[in-house]
């Protein structure tokens, strides 16, 4: 699913983008989300009015923007770069209007997946199709079941419970509904430490810190993998038998012996 969303905002990185991660509430880091969920679904309507889209084909970024790359490893100013100027640049933007419904069915769920098609249908009929039957009863059906039923809607008047009567309302209050990116990095290429920047936006993107914390995120980092090896790693015997302490415990042993 996430790189049906990748696809659509034109780029073809594995890393899921805020866009999927905002749509399913996503939080987590990528790979505790994955793990979190048995099978995720969507079902909507889109209607676009027009596409806005930069002309021009060769991107070039301006001279402050390859100056602020840092040449080394420097958490506090990759997390400033990032927080600067972004992940990516918007290269096209689709305007007009959309509603859909995400579903979100969690590892625990013991629904099967005919069971979550027939409830994607079942949500489908009463979002799409204006039934007179209550809107809440097939959420309501799987409320114990651990599926999560997201409804989003952006552009129109949202204020119109009738999907017919909100797809009349597009027309005279668009919004944007997708747009279409282009890494940053890709626009840098040549610049030095230019490695060091790919690297922070790899791991901002796949564990999702705040921004405002992405510093001290980053600090905990390798240029190129996330911890040291634990093979490496030799626990060391104690110098004085009569005084020692553990770094992974609360406990001070002092021997009176000595």
């Amino acid at each position: 699913m996430a790189g049906r969303f990748n696809e659509k905002s034109g780029i073809s990185e594995r890393i899921p983008l805020g866009s999927f991660n905002g749509m399913f509430n996503f939080t987590g880091s990528w790979q505790v989300d994955a793990a979190g969920t048995k099978s995720l679904a969507m079902v909507g309507h889109f209607i676009p009015l027009y596409k806005v889209q930069i002309a021009k084909v060769n991107l070039v970024l301006h001279e402050e923007v390859k100056h602020a790359v840092p040449y080394s490893w420097d958490p506090a100013s990759l997390a400033s770069f990032i927080e600067s100027y972004g992940t990516h640049i918007v290269t096209s933007a689709t305007i007009g209007g959309r509603d859909v419904v995400y579903i979100r069915q969690h590892q625990a769920s013991p629904l099967s997946a005919s069971d979550i098609e027939n409830y994607v249908n079942d949500i489908a009929y009463q979002r799409f199709q204006d039934s007179k039957s209550t809107s809440i009863a097939a959420p309501l059906k799987y409320k114990d079941k651990d599926v999560t039923v997201i409804f989003r809607r952006r552009g129109g008047d949202d204020l119109e419970q009738s999907h017919a009567k909100w797809a009349e309302t597009v027309q005279l209050a668009p919004d944007v509904i997708n747009m279409t990116f282009t890494p940053i990095v890709s626009l840098l290429e040549g610049v030095p430490g230019i490695k060091h920047l790919a690297r922070a936006i790899e791991l901002y993107l796949e564990y999702k810190p705040p921004i405002e914390d992405l510093q001290y995120f980053l600090d905990f980092q390798i240029a190129k993998g996330w911890a040291p090896e634990q093979n490496n790693l030799q626990r060391k015997e104690p110098v004085c038998q009569s005084l020692q302490f553990s770094l992974m415990g609360p406990k001070l042993y002092i021997s009176p012996d000595q």
